[in-house]
This record gives C-alpha cells, sequence and structure tokens, in this order.
C-alpha cells in the first residue's frame, strides 16, 4: 500500500471516529466525555490520540500538534481556540467563558482558570504546577452577598473581566492572579505571587501582593514557527 493511499485511508478512519466521539445524543455524549477525560495520559499514547479527535470536533479551533492530557475539563468548548503545539496537562481546569491560547504555550498540571470572563494566553508563554486564573469573581461590597452562584443573581455584585498573559511571560507554581491584569511579554511571576494589577513586560514579581524585584534578559532566539 502507498503512503497516499495509506493517508487516504487512515484520514477516513479518523473522520468517521470523530464523528462517533461527537454524536449529539444526551446519554450517548454525557457517557463519552466522561469516559475519554479520564483514559490514561502520557505516557501512554492512545488516551491523548482518543481526546485530540474528540475536542478537535469540539472546539472553537483547535491547531495541529495539541496535546489534552488525561483529567482536562474544558467548560465552553464553542468559545475555546488552541493555536499549534498547546500542552494542556493533566487535571487542568479551563472554565473561563472566552479562552485563547497561542502557539506552544503549556498549562501544567492542576491549574485552574475560573471565572465567566475572558482568557487569553499568547504564543511560548506558561503556567507553572497549580497556578490559578480568575476571569470573574463576586465582590462582597455595597452590601451585596459573596457567596457566589447559589444565591439569586439579584444579590450578587460580579465582576466580570480579562486576563492576558502576553508573549513569553512565565507564570510560577501556585501563582495566583485576579482579574483584570495583564501580565507584559516575557514578565516572570514568582511562584506563590498574588497578581492584582498589571505587570511591565520583562520584569520578574513576587509576593502577596506582587512586587517588582527585578528584570529579565530578553529572549535571545526567533520564533520557531
Amino acid at each position: 500500500m502507498n503512503s497516499k493511499l495509506f493517508r487516504l485511508i487512515f484520514g477516513a478512519f479518523e473522520l468517521l471516529l470523530t464523528a462517533l466521539l461527537t454524536l449529539p445524543y444526551p446519554i450517548i455524549r454525557h457517557y463519552i466525555k466522561k469516559s475519554i477525560t479520564y483514559l490514561p495520559g502520557s505516557p501512554s499514547l492512545y488516551g491523548n490520540y482518543i481526546r485530540g479527535l474528540y475536542w478537535k470536533g469540539k472546539l472553537k479551533h483547535m491547531g495541529k500538534n495539541v496535546i489534552i492530557e488525561q483529567g482536562v475539563i474544558i467548560r465552553f468548548p464553542e468559545t475555546t481556540e488552541l493555536d499549534d503545539f498547546v500542552l494542556l496537562d493533566k487535571n487542568v481546569l479551563l472554565e473561563s467563558k472566552n479562552n485563547k491560547i497561542g502557539k506552544r504555550v503549556h498549562i501544567a498540571e492542576s491549574c485552574v482558570i475560573s471565572g465567566g470572563g475572558l482568557f487569553l494566553m499568547e504564543d511560548y508563554s506558561c503556567m507553572a504546577h497549580s497556578s490559578a486564573v480568575v476571569t470573574a469573581s463576586d465582590t462582597p461590597a455595597q452590601g451585596y452577598r459573596g457567596t457566589g452562584p447559589m444565591v439569586p443573581f439579584r444579590q450578587r455584585k460580579v465582576n466580570v473581566g480579562k486576563v492576558v498573559i502576553r508573549k513569553d511571560a512565565f507564570v510560577g507554581m501556585a501563582a495566583r492572579i485576579l482579574p483584570d491584569v495583564e501580565v507584559g511579554s516575557g514578565a516572570v511571576i514568582a511562584s506563590a505571587a498574588l497578581i492584582n494589577k498589571d505587570v511591565a513586560p520583562w520584569t520578574i514579581v513576587a509576593g502577596v501582593p506582587a512586587k517588582p524585584i527585578g528584570t529579565r534578559e530578553a529572549i535571545r532566539y526567533e520564533d520557531p514557527d
């Protein structure tokens, strides 16, 4: 069998498998999603392969060579875009309302991106293990309750915002980023830092709340793609 015929047959097989994985019937849809979410991840390959086909049929956009690991949950696939070579590591929770993630981005294990706002990560940026981003939150002020979605909405004051992590920025382990914050290009957020305001490009910040402690040397390499 020549390579062209093999690619044609394999492509048809993937289309058929994707159609089966994304069947619209509620009971089947729920069972399939639960099953594929917890298929083994790396170093096993088949779970990541099946998840790739499934999410390719669900996301607003999914580029090439994207890896979605075991336990990843994406609440709003219809407004989520993943560019080429994105890695969503094990047990990532992606539940902001709108998500746009650039090329070669790594969101490490057990990171949480929450809230009803916008989350944007530009190319070559990353979030280390157990970091968290909040794109919207209840504001317990002016007589409003701050106990979240289990109380009537009229009793809540919800700040819906956005978080932007620019190109080549690095978010350290267990850092926390609050709504309406922009992390500048190449900035570094130290482990366990609390970010409640914008971070300038190529600046290193640390502490609770975070403050500048230094600068980072600019990237010396050209983009690989």
